[in-house]
């Protein structure tokens, strides 16, 4: 009997327990809803919403990971860990996609868990479209609208941090730039609507036979650099001439007349106590000489 009235005792305390935990845990839920908006609205940085929208959600739901995938703005930001059971949304606002955000843990989702998801994704979605729209406006701001590679403004900030990169782990890095020859008689002889063509075809060309840790940019006019990362002066060539081959092949057509199209090359790798500046002087001076020595061809200089 006394086990008895012992068991009955803990099943209360435990019972008041849980009582308390349930209203300890609405009330940090209520808290949170209220100062979540303002949480969000101190940045415009995506990664950095999400990150503190997953810091928040995990003072009153425990889960494992939260993901935002966007395939239209080429966004896909993961934090924390995939767990079996996961709870998927797609966010939007005024018939405008936000994308698919997913939570994810090891044990499955309550009704109430997600009741409360939902109501904090509700505070979620205004500061996320702020911050996408804000990207798409500094994307704009670093894309060339012909061409649709990055622009002159996008080459400059990546060029100086993968020199930076490359110095502070003591990899290789090399440059290309790249010019059209005879551009301005493509222009004369066929018409600028035909010199665009030129450009367009002659962007998708270097985009199509780069890797992908390699970034091609318009640098202005008939202009073009690539920034290879990890690549030595041996392997910089073989891109080069790689980039030659495949360009002697294109053909241009402005709808009854087609032309012909070939490229020069500069070449440079980093020398270990050089900036931006140096480099590009240097890759821009070979290209000069392939231009002078005939066209159709890459100069490479001498890390000496």
């Amino acid at each position: 009997m006394i086990q008895s009235g012992n068991t009955g005792q803990s099943n209360l305390r435990l019972l008041a327990t849980e009582q308390q935990t349930q209203i300890e845990n609405y009330a940090d839920s209520e808290l949170l809803l209220q100062r979540l908006p303002m949480v969000l609205q101190t940045t415009l940085d995506l990664r950095q919403l999400l990150q503190l929208f997953h810091q928040q959600l995990q003072t009153v739901l425990k889960h494992d990971g939260l993901r935002l995938q966007h395939p239209p703005l080429r966004q896909d930001l993961k934090f924390g860990n995939t767990a079996h059971h996961n709870c998927h949304y797609q966010l939007e606002i005024d018939k405008q996609s936000l994308g698919k955000l997913s939570l994810s843990r090891g044990r499955r989702f309550s009704d109430d868990e997600i009741r409360l998801i939902e109501d904090l994704l509700c505070k979620l979605v205004y500061p996320l479209r702020n911050c996408q729209q804000y990207q798409q406006a500094l994307d704009a701001a670093m894309t060339d609208k012909l061409t649709g590679m990055p622009n002159r403004e996008a080459f400059d900030r990546h060029l100086d941090r993968e020199i930076d990169l490359a110095k502070r782990l003591n990899l290789p890095l090399s440059l290309l730039v790249v010019d059209i020859d005879n551009f301005k008689v493509i222009n004369d002889a066929y018409g600028h609507s035909s010199g665009d063509r030129a450009l367009t075809l002659i962007a998708q060309t270097l985009i199509n036979c780069l890797r992908r840790s390699d970034i091609a940019f318009r640098y202005g006019g008939e202009e073009f650099t690539v920034v290879l990362s990890h690549c030595d002066m041996n392997t910089a060539a073989q891109v080069a001439e790689r980039l030659l081959q495949a360009v002697s092949q294109v053909t241009c057509h402005d709808g009854s007349r087609s032309f012909s199209l070939t490229i020069s090359i500069g070449l440079a790798m980093l020398k270990s106590d050089e900036n931006s500046y140096q480099l590009f002087d240097r890759a821009d001076k070979a290209l000069y000489q392939a231009k002078t020595e005939g066209r159709n061809r890459f100069i490479q200089t001498s890390n000496n």
